[in-house]
């Protein structure tokens, strides 16, 4: 995977930096002026006073941050979408995507009518997670391909993924 230079994103660019040695990534959409929109988790610990820049203090939920406070001292890429499925299957899991995506514009408009409306859910490592979040908003359909990827299966696992995530909103709902 390429690093992305700050520079080079766009609104509506769907972003994510690597954790935990490379074990898994944070997602979120960039929506301009170095600022990110992104679903975290109760287990996410940065620093634990408020950023200066953006004022963000650690908690679960949807947030607007700082791309700073999004990257935590971590590399940036940006995810793709449509892409082949050969190229899905030999891609690292959680870094891309075989489905289109919206226009840019409504992708940021639907990041923060999510931020607004904190309807995304709670957060599920495994069911709603900040990948779930950020693929919403670029295609109208919560997906984690990186979960799926944890336990070795992409394609396949991501397909399974995908159902049982329909019947867990079903019966949740």
């Amino acid at each position: 995977m390429k690093t992305v230079r700050i520079a080079d994103l766009r609104p509506g660019d769907h972003i994510f930096s690597d954790r935990k040695s490379r074990l898994y990534f944070h997602h979120g959409i960039y929506v301009g002026d170095q600022m990110v929109i992104h679903l975290m988790g109760p287990s996410k610990t940065y620093n634990l006073r408020p950023c200066e820049r953006c004022g963000f203090k650690p908690q679960a939920g949807i947030f607007i941050t700082c791309l700073d406070c999004f990257l935590n001292g971590h590399s940036l890429y940006r995810y793709e979408y449509d892409v082949s499925y050969l190229k899905l299957v030999f891609k690292r899991s959680g870094s891309c995507s075989i489905w289109d995506c919206r226009p840019a514009n409504q992708v940021v408009e639907t990041a923060y009518r999510l931020l607004e409306d904190k309807s995304f859910g709670s957060y599920n490592f495994f069911l709603n997670n900040c990948e779930d979040f950020a693929v919403y908003c670029k295609t109208g359909k919560a997906m984690s391909n990186q979960t799926a990827g944890l336990f070795g299966f992409n394609l396949v696992g991501a397909v399974g993924y995908h159902a049982t995530k329909e019947i867990y909103e079903a019966v949740t709902n």
